[in-house]
């Protein structure tokens, strides 16, 4: 004989749904019990577990109880539709997101591996990146430096998961490199490694060059102990027949409590002319 009726526990366990919310969803009128025997035990028949399987796929969804209860009181498919195309759009995206933190990490494990002998000078080529200048904040006076970045972020149209992929950079200018100035900075700012469409706004993309890089670590507030770095950088590139091509790219990579870990690239060509790409 098909059973028409199914007790609470019986519904728990088929469906994996805690009896706790079962009778939350009870009590709030989402899916209330048909009727309850002499000793007030809750029973649900086959039409209120087909409305329990329709929950659990909206909730499945990540869909707000009070939109689930509106879904099922709606005379028409057509809210539910709408529901499927904005889901569907979140997981292009979510999938987006995943795929780009896969690379990350992986990009990561690499870029922290260098960090074991920083001692060692490259020759690269640069990775493209997308970046927002700012004025540098240690150079400007303007008290609303601030502001004025934090419209600048907010005005990117692109939704936030690129905040997840971004570092804070430090520009300084081929000139000052050349004289030996290393802390009049150019430019600060923020680099994403999270492809940003140009429609975004605020950003532009840095095309692949060849560089000279090393990673470093520093003090907290040790700054001026990047002067010997690119200096060492500076006779490397020589050594190598080379010249500065255009301005540095410092990455603050990583930052624990005392230290600071980083990335410097400083653009390179032959000195009988290599072409060069877009440089920062």
């Amino acid at each position: 004989m098909l059973k028409l009726k199914f007790t609470i526990g019986e519904v728990s366990k088929i469906l994996d749904v805690p009896m706790d919310t079962l009778r939350y969803y009870d009590k709030i009128g989402l899916l209330p019990s048909n009727a309850r025997d002499g000793n007030g035990y809750r029973y649900y028949d086959l039409e209120q577990f087909d409305s329990l399987i329709t929950i659990r796929m909206l909730r499945a969804m990540d869909v707000p109880i009070e939109r689930i209860q509106g879904l099922l009181t709606s005379d028409s498919l057509e809210d539910v539709r709408r529901l499927i195309a904005d889901k569907k759009e979140d997981i292009s995206r979510q999938l987006t997101f995943l795929t780009q933190l896969s690379r990350k990490l992986d990009t990561l494990d690499e870029q922290f591996r260098r960090f074991e002998d920083t001692d060692m000078i490259e020759l690269v080529k640069r990775n493209p990146y997308w970046v927002l200048l700012t004025d540098s904040v240690m150079e400007s006076g303007d008290k609303k430096l601030g502001s004025r970045v934090q419209q600048q972020v907010r005005s990117i149209s692109a939704h936030q998961e690129w905040l997840a992929f971004c570092h804070i950079i430090s520009v300084v200018s081929k000139e000052n490199l050349e004289s030996g100035q290393f802390h009049s900075y150019l430019h600060n700012g923020i680099l994403s490694t999270f492809p940003m469409e140009e429609h975004t706004g605020g950003f532009h993309r840095l095309a692949p060059c060849y560089c000279a890089r090393k990673c470093v670590v520093i003090r907290k507030d040790g700054y001026a102990e990047l002067d010997g770095h690119y200096e060492q950088m500076k006779a490397f590139i020589r050594r190598r027949g080379m010249r500065i091509d255009g301005h540095s790219l410092e990455i603050n990579l990583y930052n624990q409590y005392d230290k600071h870990y980083i990335e410097m690239y400083i653009p390179v060509a032959e000195d009988r002319g290599m072409e060069g790409g877009d440089y920062i």
